[in-house]
């Protein structure tokens, strides 16, 4: 996954996830210290509402990688 790809949100347990189904772009990645070890996250932006959100990286599936 990198910069610029397609990406789609995955069906998760957190119901705070207010795009889940939705297609966005990769904006950024990062890991980030969380209580219980790391985890890496994305800034996505995405195609319905033009929304940038911060998601687990692991909950995205590339849609179209960026050429």
């Amino acid at each position: 996954m990198k910069i610029g790809d397609l990406v789609l949100l995955k069906g998760t347990m957190w119901s705070s996830y207010s795009h889940e189904g939705e297609v966005g772009m990769l904006l950024e990645t990062k890991a980030m210290a969380m209580q219980g070890g790391n985890a890496e996250f994305s800034r996505v932006l995405w195609s319905k509402d033009g929304d940038v959100g911060l998601v687990k990286t692991e909950h995205l599936d590339v849609f179209n990688e960026a050429g």
